[in-house]
């Protein structure tokens, strides 16, 4: 029986992978009200080799209420960003005076704020902030370029009832990413700060449901030899382990990940680990040793269920350094997340 549920896991993924929609139509903001828990979430990052790190995200989620993350760290400074919702939803990816738009399609993005940032100490100050983020390759799409074999594994390993189904619609996600720079200026309390910077940016859209995550790593970066990677693996509260990601060289090609660390594994002497080690294979063969440390974060909690951890990524990948993102997330049901100071309200810290 787990051989034929395998064959039909592997066939509902196969029919994923072989979606393909014009970049013009995923670059858009989407919202669907006939879909219970619709998000539409995008995601840049960026980081420097002095430790200045810039993270931002804006979901939309029909009814209920939006998520955005906009925070810095910069060494002059220190941490500052949003700590309330900028402002309503409006056309296109905006909040109030946050927003991003397409000036490329599929390659350059414009981000814009204009108004209060709050230091950690709780100092506001005016800033206005223009960043424009240019990709290096097209972008990569996650059913395409990730090993379907085993996830299949993974949700033939599961008892199969209309529950099962109907949560792992979950999953029925489009995702892309793109790995490239971001560049642009910063100005706060009076003075302007200039950002160079590598970056990577994500978009998805579907039904996300905070509640049934269980926990998740998510590391993704840039290393000085021009190599990008993602790399994630996920439990929810209805399937034991997902595993998605993928390597893409200099030039643009790409090799998914087939296996890497687990979530146990990495958490070996701490929950939140402040370095280790993530082993990698890829659908190829190829191994990789992702070595990471993260000597600062960005904390936020969804829905006042699910922790976030987004750290301040330094890397070595098979030895060459890097930069990048690094998050850890668990649900504050099953875990103990004492030891970080969190927010107490939604999406904000």
């Amino acid at each position: 029986m787990y051989l034929i549920k395998k064959l039909l896991a592997l066939q509902m993924l196969s029919r994923n992978k072989k979606r393909s929609f014009p970049i013009e139509f995923l670059e858009q903001k989407h919202t669907d009200p006939a879909i219970p828990l619709y998000n539409d979430s995008s995601f840049f990052y960026g980081g420097d080799h002095e430790g200045n790190a810039f993270i931002c995200r804006m979901a939309f989620r029909g009814n209920r209420k939006p998520e955005a993350w906009f925070d810095f760290y910069l060494k002059d400074i220190g941490y500052f960003g949003l700590r309330d919702l900028p402002g309503p939803e409006s056309d296109g990816f905006r909040l109030g005076s946050l927003y991003w738009k397409s000036l490329e399609t599929g390659r350059v993005w414009e981000i814009g704020y204009k108004g209060l940032l709050t230091t950690r100490q709780g100092d506001k100050h005016e800033a206005e902030v223009r960043l424009t983020f240019t990709g290096r390759h097209p972008v990569q799409d996650f059913a395409a370029c990730s090993d379907r074999k085993s996830n299949a594994s993974a949700i033939a390993g599961e008892k199969w009832n209309k529950e099962f189904f109907e949560k792992l619609k979950e999953l029925s996600q489009t995702h892309y990413e793109q790995s490239g720079k971001l560049t642009g200026t910063v100005k706060i309390a009076g003075k302007s700060y200039p950002i160079d910077m590598r970056s990577m940016r994500d978009h998805s859209f579907g039904p996300r449901s905070w509640h049934q995550w269980d926990r998740h790593y998510w590391m993704s970066g840039i290393n000085d030899e021009g190599r990008s990677w993602t790399v994630t693996t996920i439990r929810y509260d209805f399937i034991d382990r997902l595993t998605a990601g993928f390597i893409t060289e200099p030039d643009g090609s790409t090799d998914a990940i087939s296996k890497c660390t687990g979530l146990e594994d990495i958490s070996k002497d701490a929950l939140w680990p402040q370095q280790g080690v993530v082993d990698v294979v890829t659908r190829s063969g190829k191994k990789f040793k992702l070595e990471f440390e993260r000597p600062g974060h960005f904390p936020y909690v969804m829905d006042n269920v699910y922790y976030m951890l987004e750290g301040i990524g330094r890397y070595r990948l098979n030895g060459v350094p890097g930069l990048g993102m690094i998050e850890f997330g668990f649900n504050k049901s099953r875990y103990n997340i004492d030891g970080i100071e969190w927010p107490v309200a939604n999406s904000k810290h």
